[in-house]
């Protein structure tokens, strides 16, 4: 990303502080839309440039790119130093107060305090400081990041629930349950879908975003293709409130083919593969002044031997799995791993897509299935599998469809996200009837705790019980 040496003086002007309800946070360490004052095109860029560095900080960890691949059965992380990479995911529960049991929670509401903030801030801008479509396109793009960053504490926090953020950035709220996080999250998006469309889709955002969302297909700068990003964040959303082992809406599934047609611009099997990269993606830059890198680029990262097993022949996505010295540690042991795990300046500053085309083809046809389209989800499944060498399949039921659909979102989405996490817990499948068990203690964890610091400003010492 550009302008990075400005995100610690951006993130202390609107959220030094860990986390929204940290009992210990002084108010002059958390300054209000007041304390800032009304919004300019300078300061603008500075909290752009900084909530959009959190957002990445909060994608380029070990909870979000790892540890879900290792609930998953598909990623080790064998370290002789330090054991709970196996012992708090593996082989028991994670310790809320740890790296591995607390995740990535502050950065997320980090985030979406700065864009409370950058809001406020906007409402006092002089009128003469923003046209009227540039103030839309700002709500509209900063409402779209705070969706996204809920939506990231529900994936690895999952039915454990998450706090709402509310204006108040000391309030301590509720833990809510996800099927209420997830309700929130979808209304935000048509929220800022509507300011977005308000801006009109030739609006250019008034702050200068990273190469990233610029570089890969898309150019995101203008309005019209961040509504399409806006529009796929709902699409996955609304697959995931259909689908929610808990508590599902099946008439959801209909909208999120809609909503991911749209932003796919094309109908089953007929998004070009060439389009499967495009979408926004984080870039990193190891070494220098931004001295940042891909933390997937790990030797401590084995993958499951089960994952080349698996993989089909003449599968060119094999190319992803490469040989690699032998770990073994704490009852595991591999000697594959991911080719972009290896030590390389490459694989440092390789980017991280945020939400790809590809990725939003197979989640169609997975609503597809379920929808009970099956023939329309076979196109969507085959233009995956035929751009990887592989020949067309079909199936006749929605279990064989899902199976189906789990193997391209393996492959194609290896170390991107929880994906297959998501997947296996909503299709009730991460469990020793389906997995086998890794380790002679596997708790089959599918998600973290409430961190230590939330359970202590609720006078709380293990997970409450979330709020509807």
């Amino acid at each position: 990303m550009k302008q990075y040496s400005t995100i610690a003086l951006a993130l202390a002007l609107v959220a030094t502080a860990a986390c929204k309800d940290n009992p210990v946070a002084n108010p002059i360490d958390n300054p209000t839309a007041d304390a800032l004052g009304g919004l300019n095109h300078s300061t603008l860029q500075l909290l752009a440039t900084g909530i959009l560095g959190q957002d990445r900080a909060n994608a380029d960890v070990f909870s979000y790119l790892g540890e879900p691949g290792i609930w998953a059965r598909d990623v080790y992380r064998i370290d002789a130093s330090e054991p709970r990479f196996v012992q708090e995911t593996l082989g028991g529960n994670p310790d809320p107060g740890s790296f591995s049991g607390s995740g990535s929670w502050n950065g997320y509401y980090t985030a979406i305090r700065a864009s409370n903030t950058l809001l406020g801030a906007l409402a006092k801008a002089p009128p003469s400081e923003f046209s009227t479509a540039e103030a839309s396109a700002i709500k509209g793009f900063f409402r779209t990041v705070k969706a996204l960053e809920e939506w990231r504490v529900i994936e690895v926090h999952d039915s454990v629930g998450a706090t709402i953020q509310t204006d108040d950035p000391f309030a301590v709220t509720d833990i809510r349950c996800k099927a209420a996080v997830l309700t929130y999250v979808a209304a935000l998006l048509d929220s800022a879908n509507t300011d977005l469309v308000t801006a009109g889709g030739a609006t250019a955002f008034p702050f200068v975003l990273p190469s990233g969302f610029t570089n890969f297909g898309r150019n995101y700068s203008t309005v019209a293709p961040f509504i399409l990003f806006n529009r796929a964040l709902k699409g996955k959303v609304d697959y995931y409130r259909a689908i929610d082992r808990t508590n599902p809406t099946p008439a959801l599934f209909a909208t999120a083919i809609a909503e991911l047609t749209a932003a796919l611009g094309a109908g089953p099997g007929a998004v070009p593969a060439s389009h499967f990269s495009w979408g926004p993606y984080y870039t990193f830059v190891a070494g220098g002044s931004e001295n940042t890198a891909n933390v997937i680029s790990d030797s401590k990262f084995r993958l499951n031997p089960l994952l080349k097993d698996s993989i089909q022949a003449g599968d060119t996505r094999a190319s992803k799995i490469v040989t690699a010295t032998v770990l073994t540690g704490f009852g595991l042991s591999s000697s594959i791993t991911y080719s972009g795990a290896t030590a390389t300046t490459a694989n440092q500053n390789a980017p991280l897509g945020i939400l790809r085309d590809e990725e939003l083809v197979l989640l169609r046809a997975q609503a597809e299935i379920e929808a009970g389209q099956l023939a329309n989800a076979i196109l969507d499944v085959n233009e995956v599998r035929t751009n990887y060498g592989l020949a067309p399949t079909t199936f006749a039921t929605v279990s064989d469809g899902r199976n189906a659909v789990l193997y391209e979102k393996r492959y194609s989405l290896l170390f991107e996200g929880p994906m297959r996490a998501d997947d296996l817990r909503e299709y009730k499948m991460l469990s020793a009837t389906f997995r086998r068990p890794e380790t002679a203690t596997d708790p089959f964890n599918a998600a973290l705790p409430i961190p230590r610091g939330e359970l202590n400003a609720r006078s709380l010492t293990v997970n409450p019980a979330c709020t509807p």
